[in-house]
């Protein structure tokens, strides 16, 4: 692997991490008026960045889909406070600051790759457990998560062609945020680290960013 593209990925996710915590607690103090609109339960999430495996020698093409379930409470939901004739007891209805929305996240990845004399190909199945910070403009969240990875690869050498078809096991630690468009789209910007059994491709550094339509 070329390391100036190793460092580059792993500067991009520890850059995003912080950006990520840092605005992330400073929206959340300030979420009171967000008065932002329910509906999202389901989010639709479709990506497309690159991969730097480990033993590669250049990035790949990644492509992502992913499909958020709420599973949490927190932002999002509007306050019950009750009006006294003066002001509200408790939080006001267009308060939706409630702290972190718990999501389950089933989702696939695939990328393909090599050089000269090899050829890899990662389709992913997993599912991931992602805390959202929701603000008016914005969602930051973070997210861990495992998968089995359905990994081919196949060597070319003086003797013939050797293929090996395996199944492996990973888990991953990613960061992001959504920009909101509207209620109910965002554009979103993922860093992740998927770590991986065996020892090909066993550390894959991942930046991608998409459409997340939210229902």
């Amino acid at each position: 692997m070329k390391h100036g593209s190793r460092w580059l990925g792993t500067a991009a996710v520890g850059a995003l991490a912080a950006a990520a915590l840092l605005l992330g607690a400073g929206s959340a103090r300030a979420q009171g008026d967000s008065g932002r609109d329910e509906g999202r339960d389901l989010q639709l999430g479709l990506g497309l960045g690159l991969v730097d495996p480990e033993d590669s020698q250049s990035s790949e093409v990644y492509g992502s889909a992913s499909l958020r379930i709420r599973i949490g409470g927190g932002g999002g939901e509007a306050g019950d406070g009750q009006w006294d004739g003066d002001h509200y007891r408790g939080r006001p209805p267009h308060d939706r600051s409630g702290g972190i929305v718990g999501y389950l996240e089933p989702e696939v990845g695939y990328w393909q790759g090599g050089g000269d004399n090899e050829d890899f190909e990662d389709l992913l199945a997993g599912v991931n457990l992602v805390g959202v910070v929701p603000t008016r403009t914005a969602d930051y969240y973070l997210g861990v998560g495992f998968g089995v990875h359905f990994f081919d690869a196949e060597l070319r050498t003086p003797g013939g062609v050797i293929q090996a078809d395996d199944e492996r096991f990973g888990g991953n630690l990613h960061v992001g945020v959504d920009v909101n468009l509207s209620p109910n789209t965002a554009l979103f910007g993922t860093g992740r680290i998927d770590l991986l059994e065996g020892d090909v491709a066993e550390r894959q550094t991942k930046v991608y960013a998409g459409l997340r339509l939210k229902f």
